[in-house]
């Protein structure tokens, strides 16, 4: 992936409230918990920290993520 392209994301997704794709068995036990991307790695995944119980980090690729609504 291209430099520019990872910039792209990072513009789109940093600091942003996102929701993952529950459809995805990998993902499942994060549905429904909001989490925040922290920032987008050279690899082009977004490195995002979910809310809940367990506030780790994980390295999510954006397509299996869309981002929440304003409150």
């Amino acid at each position: 992936m291209s430099p520019d392209a990872i910039e792209k994301l990072r513009e789109q997704y940093a600091g942003k409230r996102v929701l993952v794709d529950a459809s995805r068995p990998e993902l499942m036990r994060l549905a429904n918990l909001p989490g925040r991307v922290v920032t987008v790695n050279y690899n082009g995944r977004a490195l995002v920290q979910f809310e809940g119980p367990d506030p780790s980090w994980h390295d999510i690729d954006p397509a299996y993520l869309r981002l929440e609504p304003s409150p």
